[in-house]
């Protein structure tokens, strides 16, 4: 990973010299070709709503011939008996506009899709919170421009508008007259005032009824008294007034997972080889760092976004063992997941005809104590046992990489159980199980257990007694030396232990020196009047 990281720089602008090759997919798909070989006959998608059929959208040789969305299906037909129809797919609808969402996260983790209800015919859009993000693209209209241009090179017709408000935004977007607006600040109100009242985002029935009394446009609304309106139409029309000026707040909620901080990289040229994508990641790895480094945190729980040209997005997931603020060895948790080595294969993307940018984020963080390794202050050597869990992990999977950790059982079966290791500090904290607590010195236990013990023939001086001999797996053994018994009553408060007995540890010690850690099972003629004999562990 050393490696990258050093030629991180060079890497990529070497790489941002190539310009890939049109992505076949998008070529198909987008307007121009549409118009030059795509379907020329009118053509439309339909809705059924209440009412009867409605058309949703139209190819352009329809909406040349005057078919409109939202026009009943009889009235197209009036006006193109040869109109072509075909039923929308709603539910494919919204799964594409969740993948133009989750795309938008490049530019702004506030990103939300709209719903797509049946019947709705102004389009559906994408919800952006850009406050703060703005510059990072060169200001508003740079941005929109990116915006528009990257969808139009996947094949989508759209349209964008910043306002102040979210109604605003929405109404100038669909129904104004630019295909790019900016609203200046403050002046929403002129912005949505000549727009008509579908704009205001309220069903069709309502702004049929609202024309039937003469009011055409927004301004018509506004300028008329609020009370007999929401008296006659519902607190849902002021609502909707108050959303669209500014007087109600609405949030856009993203549906993305909330992030602690975050380093993003586009690139003008798509990001082909695959090193040059590791030298990206290096790159974002070190700008993450020193976004930790200055809040003194680590991060437990990364994320990697990389976005394709055509809007595919892949994503991947990390965790560290320790609160982790090296570069380095943030990018090589990831490179390690994209670079086939040592004998196991990377991720299988498809980077197709680029990466255009890299998003890494720091999903889970805990601050960092600072820690004098050695005099010097050197670095690490990569090799420390943290270094090892995390790659490990992150390589073979995290359930597959586990620690053993202390259960508050007295049970030598319970008394401890594994977890993934990258996350045994959180688990310990989120489960709510306290450690057990010794007092005095802890009993003395072999380091290996059999699970579950094995049967044993004993003889024994006295029925309360240490063994005196016993056979086990075909073996005779005389016993030199016993010590005990430690005594460990069933945890009679769980279900599974309601009708177990006492048990009776020994160690033992066998004329040739071998060591077992052997227990009799009931106390005699207290819980059974024929105690069986276990062998649990032997000593090293």
């Amino acid at each position: 990973m050393q490696r990258h990281a050093d030629r991180a720089q060079a890497e990529l602008q070497r790489l941002r010299g190539r310009r890939p090759r049109r992505a076949p997919g998008l070529q198909k798909n987008s307007p121009s070709d549409a118009a030059e070989g795509g379907r020329q006959a009118p053509f439309a998608l339909i809705d059924a709503v209440k009412g009867g059929l409605r058309i949703a959208a139209t190819n352009g040789t329809a909406a040349a011939a005057g078919i409109r969305p939202g026009q009943r299906l009889a009235d197209a037909r009036a006006l193109v008996p040869a109109l072509e129809v075909q039923d929308r797919d709603s539910a494919g609808d919204a799964r594409r506009l969740t993948r133009l969402a989750e795309w938008a996260t490049r530019y702004t983790p506030w990103t939300r899709a709209e719903e797509v209800p049946v019947g709705a015919h102004e389009g559906c859009g994408l919800l952006l919170d850009i406050s703060g993000c703005a510059h990072l693209f060169g200001g508003e209209q740079a941005l929109l421009e990116d915006v528009l241009g990257r969808m139009a090179g996947m094949g989508h017709d759209a349209r964008a508008a910043v306002a102040d408000t979210v109604g605003a935004a929405w109404a100038v977007a669909r129904y104004g007259q630019e295909r790019l607006r900016i609203v200046k600040p403050g002046a929403v109100r002129e912005a949505v005032v000549p727009l008509p009242l579908a704009a205001l985002r309220i069903s069709q029935e309502m702004a049929d009824d609202l024309g039937r009394l003469g009011l055409v446009s927004i301004g018509d609304v506004l300028a008329r008294p609020r009370a007999p309106l929401v008296a006659r139409f519902g607190a849902f029309l002021g609502q909707r007034l108050d959303q669209a000026v500014g007087g109600r707040g609405e949030p856009v909620a993203p549906d993305a997972v909330r992030v602690l901080a975050r380093a993003r990289l586009l690139f003008g040229d798509p990001l082909i080889a695959l090193d040059g994508i590791v030298a990206a990641i290096t790159l974002a790895a070190r700008d993450l760092s020193a976004e930790l480094v200055r809040r003194q945190q680590g991060a437990r729980r990364l994320r990697l976004q990389l976005y394709r040209v055509d809007g595919q997005r892949f994503v991947f997931d990390a965790g560290a063992s320790s609160p982790l603020q090296d570069a380095d060895r943030i990018a090589a948790l990831f490179a390690e997941k994209l670079v086939p080595a040592g004998g196991l294969s990377g991720a299988d993307i498809d980077v197709g005809y680029g990466v255009e940018g890299v998003v890494l984020e720091a999903c889970a963080v805990d601050s960092v104590a600072q820690r004098q390794t050695d005099l010097t202050q050197e670095q690490t050597d990569g090799s420390s046992l943290e270094e090892l869990i995390d790659r490990l992990s992150n390589r073979l999977g995290a359930g597959r990489v586990v620690q053993l950790t202390a259960r508050a059982s007295h049970l030598p079966e319970r008394a401890q159980g594994s977890v993934p290791a990258v996350s045994a500090r959180d688990m310990t904290v989120e489960d709510g199980v306290p450690p057990l607590v010794m007092y005095g010195d802890a009993p003395l236990r072999p380091i290996r257990m059999l699970t579950p013990p094995e049967p044993v023939e004993v003889v024994a001086e006295v029925p309360e007694g240490p063994p005196r001999q016993f056979r086990w797996r075909r073996m005779l053994h005389a016993v030199a030396k016993a010590e005990g018994p430690e005594r460990l009553a069933p945890e009679w408060w769980l279900a599974a232990d309601r009708g177990s007995v006492t048990r009776d540890y020994y160690r033992v010690e066998d004329e040739a020196g071998r060591r077992f850690w052997i227990y009799r099972d009931g106390l005699y003629e207290r819980e059974t009047t024929a105690p069986r004999w276990f062998m649990h562990g032997v000593f090293a």
